[in-house]
């Protein structure tokens, strides 16, 4: 399977193959990479080097604590780039974007207030949901039109949280 990694702006071909072996961007590593507590602990064997990492997972895009530096990775396959590329082609939307929780939660904290302006994948809202602080961000900037949660409220699937406008 290929994907693409993004860190830092720059961007890598990850391509996964048999045997613990990954290309990134043609060159050959062998890989292997183990949950030690089930949930956000790993341990990374790379090239007969060791490391230990804890990685937050938020959709495409992962935080990950290694070595002591935490790095911000967006993930994406094949399918889900060429997307993104198509979408980055056509106008910039218009109207309201809405931010709904993807899951049932609870509001932990609104990071914006009414006639705030925010910027694009700048985070709004944070749900907790399984154990996990998940940001929710907005698609793209504008103003805060409404906030409909606050922090402390149960909020379920789909659920309006933001509008920006």
């Amino acid at each position: 399977m290929k994907y693409t990694a993004i860190i830092n702006d720059k961007t890598y071909d990850i391509e996964v193959g048999a045997n613990n072996t990954v290309m990134v961007n043609g060159e050959p590593h062998n890989v292997d990479f183990r949950t030690i507590d089930g949930s956000a602990q790993f341990s990374l064997l790379l090239d007969n080097t060791s490391w230990e990492a804890l990685v937050d997972r938020n959709g495409d895009e992962y935080r990950v604590l290694i070595g002591g530096e935490l790095n911000v990775v967006v993930v994406q396959d094949e399918r889900t780039r060429k997307m993104a590329k198509a979408e980055g082609a056509q106008a910039a939307p218009t109207g309201e974007a809405i931010i709904k929780a993807p899951m049932p939660g609870l509001v932990r904290g609104v990071a914006v207030n009414v006639g705030d302006n925010v910027a694009a994948k700048q985070g709004v809202v944070i749900l907790e949901a399984m154990k996990m602080e998940n940001e929710l961000r907005t698609p793209r900037a504008g103003i805060v039109k409404e906030i409909r949660v606050k922090a402390g409220d149960k909020v379920e699937q789909g659920q309006v949280l933001v509008v920006v406008k």
